[in-house]
């Protein structure tokens, strides 16, 4: 049965109403946690605190409190490792995309310097890079996004396009980010805007199928949405 377009009047008010009534100050702490292990990443490109600190010093105590704040507030506990579960398939589903350029030669994989800028070693292995990546960035970028009251592929996708301008910003404007993950090129800037799509595709639309089986979960999709029952 198709059900009535959502209208940011009606379906949506309520359950952006329903949603806000979660703790407010939890719930942006749970957003903001999400940006943890991509900002320190930003900051180490940046030069301005090396990313072995920024594990050592802010990811690896910030994610303990998270998990501490999750314990307390039990709904919001769920809700975070929902995001951050579905955001780590969600760039596993990206990374097929991104490996098939690597494989075609048209795209280098950069992922692995980033378990070494976080070891400082520069014999580390690819995994602990990976572990960065699925964990520490789409996991936890995933939570943050369970944390907005919208669901569905079309906010997902948005939310994946701003990632990706982020991720632009930041390879032109740091010193030698270009030099350390890749060269923004024509073709480069468009597998990873691809692959940024797909992750926050697969991200919205996954968490919303997840979310509808979970009672009092179910939030609004982009206005003018239609759902199917």
């Amino acid at each position: 049965m198709i059900s009535q377009t959502l209208l940011p009047t009606t379906l949506n008010t309520v359950w952006i109403a329903r949603f806000r009534q979660l703790p407010t100050v939890p719930r942006l702490f749970f957003m903001a946690m999400g940006f943890v292990p991509i900002g320190s990443l930003c900051a180490a490109l940046f030069g301005l605190l090396p990313l072995q600190l920024g594990l050592r010093f802010v990811v690896l105590p910030l994610g303990l409190f998270t998990i501490g704040v999750g314990i307390r507030y039990p709904q919001l506990g769920r809700l975070a490792l929902r995001g951050l579960l579905v955001g780590i398939v969600a760039t596993m589903v990206y990374d097929l995309v991104r490996l098939s350029f690597v494989m075609a030669g048209t795209w280098g994989d950069f992922i692995p310097v980033i378990g070494k800028l976080a070891l400082n070693d520069e014999s580390a292995s690819p995994i602990w890079g990976y572990l960065w990546r699925f964990i520490g960035n789409g996991g936890m970028m995933g939570m943050a996004f369970a944390f907005v009251p919208w669901r569905g592929a079309r906010a997902g996708i948005i939310y994946g396009i701003g990632i990706c301008c982020c991720l632009f910003g930041t390879l032109l404007i740091a010193p030698g980010a270009q030099d350390t993950l890749f060269h923004l090129t024509a073709l480069t800037g468009l597998m990873a805007l691809i692959g940024h799509i797909i992750y926050g595709c697969v991200l919205g639309w996954l968490l919303q199928r997840v979310e509808s089986s979970a009672p009092g979960t179910q939030y609004a999709e982009l206005p003018g949405t239609v759902q199917y029952s």
